[in-house]
């Protein structure tokens, strides 16, 4: 064998060695996506594609001449598009009583239901933070006059568009946590008691 096809028959058997290992690191980084992906669709499934909320509504702010009280409840369900982005309905019914002292020992006092219905869009950003955007129809009692000693009040439902951002501790797929938001209004608020934001506190489950 002569020095020419020595050296030909060398470099073919590195090209052979080099394309042998470049094979193998592909297949080692294709089963190490595969089992990313495995696992992320393991936890992902593993408590479910749905996961449930609740928060809880409870004030009372009283002063010399006036007081409110109010309780409720704000469950939340969220269907898991991917391991990143649900959606789904979401509700609130809230009990309010107001009392207003108008002076020698005349009250006036008003309880009332208000509720929303709407649907919300959740996507997790980092850990336990996220963005949460949602469309709700809102129905409160506007209290618009006195008449004959008794409050006037009208009943009217408008929609709210909110947008905003919070925290998940714990929790995540079959375990509960619990998380807290901050959601401000996308419309200019257009009744005395509107706020331009809400913070929400609550727990989760499978989120």
């Amino acid at each position: 064998m002569n020095l020419r096809v020595f050296i030909l028959f060398f470099l073919c058997l590195c090209l052979s060695a080099l394309a042998t290992a470049q094979t193998r690191e592909d297949a080692a980084r294709d089963d190490i996506r595969y089992g990313n992906r495995g696992r992320q669709l393991q936890d992902l499934r593993q408590g479910g594609d749905i996961w449930y909320g609740a928060g809880a509504v409870l004030q009372y702010r009283g002063g010399s001449y006036s007081s409110q009280f109010r309780i409720g409840i704000n469950p939340i369900v969220g269907y898991k598009l991917n391991n990143f982005l649900s959606v789904g309905p979401r509700a609130s019914i809230v009990y309010n009583a107001y009392r207003f002292d108008t002076g020698g020992g005349g009250k006036l006092s008003s309880r009332n239901w208000t509720w929303s219905v709407g649907a919300f869009a959740r996507a997790k950003i980092y850990r336990g933070f996220f963005v949460q955007a949602e469309y709700s129809l809102l129905s409160d009692v506007v209290i618009t006059g006195v008449t004959n000693g008794q409050l006037d009040e009208l009943r009217a439902t408008r929609a709210v568009p909110f947008l905003g951002a919070g925290l998940s501790q714990g929790g995540g797929p079959g375990a509960a946590g619990f998380e807290i938001l901050v959601m401000f209004r996308l419309t200019q608020p257009d009744r005395l008691n509107d706020s331009p934001y809400e913070f929400r506190t609550g727990f989760n489950y499978n989120f």
